[in-house]
């Protein structure tokens, strides 16, 4: 485990009561919860459609998210803090220079995640359509990349689908057949793709 991530598991690295702490995670982040309030620090990874590799970048990406986020959620996205060094070790939100930044999250109760919810029965057709609509309108209000532009065109959407592959093409060989059957639909939906 990461240095850092195993010491923010000390409840004292908060600023706020924190009785214990929990870690989730990701391909591509951390999740502290953590009292009342949810830590989300970016891994610092190098992937073909994203680069956290640097502190700047992984500052950058968590405004990012903040800022995108909160159009839906602006109740549970908080705010960027930075996690310094401490007397006993790395503070979130402490003075000095910067380690690391988080994304602070009103944390929600477990239950209310969508897959608690549907192993109780409580998340269905309706809920489903509800998160669809709320989307549709979040795309639908999007800015939209023009003709002439890159983003989108098939020959970026195959870039992006087969270079997961070669991040992870060592560590699993198995997915020799996930991989043909992405190049596969690339083929058959290219000309979509194109047309959109």
């Amino acid at each position: 485990m990461d240095p850092m991530i195993a010491a923010l598991r000390d409840p004292a690295c908060y600023p706020h009561p924190v009785d214990r702490v929990e870690l989730l995670e990701t391909h591509i982040s951390w999740v502290l919860l953590a009292g009342a309030f949810a830590y989300k620090i970016k891994k610092p990874v190098r992937l073909p459609f994203l680069d956290f590799s640097t502190l700047a970048a992984r500052r950058r990406f968590c405004e990012e998210e903040l800022r995108l986020n909160r159009r839906a959620a602006p109740e549970l996205y908080l705010e960027v803090v930075p996690i310094a060094p401490g007397a006993a070790g790395p503070m979130v939100g402490g003075a000095g220079e910067p380690l690391e930044y988080a994304v602070r999250m009103r944390r929600f109760a477990d239950g209310a995640l969508a897959d608690a919810m549907a192993r109780r029965g409580a998340f269905g057709a309706a809920q489903a359509d509800a998160i669809a609509a709320a989307l549709a309108r979040l795309h639908a209000a999007a800015p939209r990349a023009g003709p002439g532009s890159p983003y989108g065109s098939p020959q970026r959407v195959q870039a992006q689908a087969l270079g997961n592959f070669d991040q992870i093409a060592a560590a699993a060989p198995r997915l020799a057949r996930v991989r043909a059957w992405t190049a596969a639909e690339w083929l058959r939906l290219a000309p979509v793709l194109a047309a959109r």
